[in-house]
């Protein structure tokens, strides 16, 4: 069984060898271009490989959602505390209002006591 490894026109098929008529030329631009098509696998294969920067872009990654979820959560609880300050101001007026009318009773009823 005989595999060739020229194209339809007798040139090299692309990652294949050249074929044997191939001028000199022929030859160094095949090298060139099988240099090229190496220098990019190996880039590749060391970028999955490179588990240290794997892990430093997840941590990267991390952090910046990390610091995103901690501004939102800060917006909110902002947002929660002035909600519950504005509530609360009834709630004050109405504690600091019970010494002021006991206070008020407590004259009146002396007042009163004092009359009679």
């Amino acid at each position: 069984m005989s595999h060739s490894t020229t194209g339809p026109t007798g040139s090299a098929a692309p990652g294949g060898p050249p074929p044997a008529d191939a001028s000199v030329a022929e030859i160094e631009a095949d090298i060139a271009s099988t240099r090229a098509r190496l220098t990019e696998s190996v880039d590749v294969l060391v970028d999955k490989v490179n588990v240290k920067a794997r892990a430093q872009e997840k941590v990267e990654q991390t952090k910046e959602q990390a610091k995103e979820t901690l501004d939102q959560v800060k917006t909110k609880g902002q947002d929660v505390l002035g909600q519950a300050r504005r509530a609360s101001r009834p709630v004050q007026l109405a504690i600091a209002s019970v010494p002021v009318t006991v206070i008020a009773l407590l004259i009146a009823k002396a007042v009163r006591g004092r009359r009679s």
